[in-house]
């Protein structure tokens, strides 16, 4: 069990066990979002532009990867921060997709197409949710010291949708996913919460991203591709 700012926690990495999501929202609260643009972000980030650009991009993540997670913001004081976890607070979702608002402040303040690194951060977490459905946390996290297979992994798997998105648009900045995730890099080597350096995230990135637009492999094997790319890294 570890402890972050008041906050309980002993799930792994950036992963919030079922039981830990109400230390970071109320229990009751309406979190989610709806992917089908039906219905607005719950609650919105105060933007109705970005809100609606949001909304289009979690869809696309969604399609690619095959996952249907809550989305929702909360508040990250103890420092910037995003979360998944498998708790289901919509139904017939597959869990719970937290952006903390100074995180999305964070990132949003970035220079270069602020909107694609808001994208690579909610591809990771969308990373870790498929993770979750195609039941490969074990696997990743299986003899590990520190997490950073797991978040490796989410981050070859952002990689994997810049790459589908690169196809569908070719001007489409995706270089963005690789700026953004070397950003969040640590060397925190001996703990337990080591992510991978700036550079193992960046090549992550890039990695997930060649398996769709150079080998043009589906999500299916993509997923995989990924297995195999963190266990020789």
């Amino acid at each position: 069990m570890s402890q972050v700012g008041g906050r309980a926690r002993q799930g792994f990495g950036c992963w919030l066990e079922p039981d830990e999501l109400s230390e970071f929202v109320d229990s009751d609260a309406s979190i989610t979002a709806d992917f089908t643009g039906n219905a607005p972000i719950i609650p919105k980030s105060g933007d109705p532009m970005f809100d609606l650009a949001l909304a289009q991009t979690l869809t696309k993540i969604s399609e690619i990867f095959d996952v249907l997670p809550g989305f929702g913001f909360f508040d990250d004081y103890e420092g910037p921060n995003a979360f998944a976890s498998p708790d289901v607070r919509m139904h017939k979702t597959d869990g719970t997709v937290l952006f903390g608002t100074n995180l999305l402040r964070k990132v949003r303040s970035v220079q270069e197409a602020p909107e694609v690194a808001v994208a690579a951060v909610c591809a990771h977490e969308f990373g870790h949710t498929l993770q979750s459905k195609r039941r490969l946390r074990d696997q990743l996290l299986a003899g590990q010291p520190t997490v950073k297979r797991l978040e490796l992994h989410a981050d070859f798997m952002a990689g994997v949708f810049a790459g589908f998105r690169k196809k569908e648009k070719p001007s489409y900045p995706a270089a963005v996913f690789a700026v953004t995730q070397h950003s969040f890099g640590d060397v925190m080597f001996g703990s337990f919460q080591h992510h991978g350096t700036p550079d193992e995230r960046a090549n992550a990135i890039i990695e997930g991203f060649n398996t769709v637009k150079l080998k043009n492999l589906n999500i299916d094997q993509a997923a995989l591709a990924g297995v195999n790319y963190v266990f020789n890294t």
